[in-house]
């Protein structure tokens, strides 16, 4: 077990919900697995959200002979995420990412989800239907998650879940437009083809409505640069309240 406190300073609040900063719920992958590539992500649930001076109990079971390990994140008595993983992954180089073709016509990202750099990684949306939508992603050079031009192939899940918000907001009627808070509180069965994604460059991430009970919706997603799919699975997230 280990002993993380998220300083009030972490970069990795930097645009993520400014006013009300809450820990990227992918960034708890990162904390429970420093540095190692990950192949799948069988599970993961966010349970309560991580913020400024929070003092975290990191609890990560060492990897099976199949690269599986279980982990749990605590704040004192209380459980704030859980999962399983696979790790491993080949050590290739990070996809080169695609041409960014011509964006619909829809209001910017911005103005849609509360986010902003480094946090926000949708840059623009490509299609959109009341079932699904097709963006496109990239990472900032200084997102705080990024080494050497690369970061975690699993940050494109972070990816999905902000086109999810997209197409949320998107379906909204005029007069409930504008940011609202939404979290990522669920992955499953998350396949990551590649350990690494290049920084500054482009990726298609498609988000498809799978199953809905406001506030909690479920997506199936993937994410596509040059070589193909990256990666793809299952995600849950949640729409506070207007």
């Amino acid at each position: 077990m280990s002993e993380i406190e998220i300083p009030e300073g972490s970069p990795f609040f930097s645009g993520h919900f400014p006013g009300s900063p809450i820990l990227p719920g992918i960034v708890h992958l990162a904390l429970a697995f420093p540095g190692a590539a990950l192949s799948e992500v069988r599970s993961l649930k966010l349970r309560r959200p991580v913020g400024p001076g929070d003092r975290l109990d990191v609890v990560a079971a060492v990897p099976g002979p199949d690269g599986v390990a279980r982990f749990e994140i605590r704040r004192g008595e209380e459980t704030v995420s859980q999962g399983v993983v696979r790790l491993g992954g080949s050590n290739g180089e990070p996809d080169p990412g695609v041409e960014a073709p011509p964006a619909s016509a829809v209001p910017p990202p911005e103005t849609l989800i509360p986010h902003s750099a480094p946090a926000l990684l949708v840059r623009s949306v490509s299609e959109t239907s009341p079932q699904g939508i097709v963006c496109l992603a990239a990472i900032p050079e200084d997102h705080p998650l990024a080494e050497d031009g690369r970061v975690p192939c699993f940050l494109g899940l972070e990816a999905a879940a902000q086109a999810a918000a997209v197409l949320e907001a998107l379906e909204r009627s005029a007069d409930e437009a504008g940011p609202r808070m939404g979290y990522l509180v669920g992955i499953r069965d998350a396949r990551l083809r590649a350990p690494h994604l290049s920084t500054g460059r482009t990726f298609r991430v498609t988000a498809r409505l799978h199953g809905s009970a406001p506030p909690l919706s479920m997506y199936q997603v993937t994410l596509e640069g040059a070589s193909g799919e990256l990666l793809a699975g299952t995600i849950s997230t949640y729409i506070a309240a207007g």
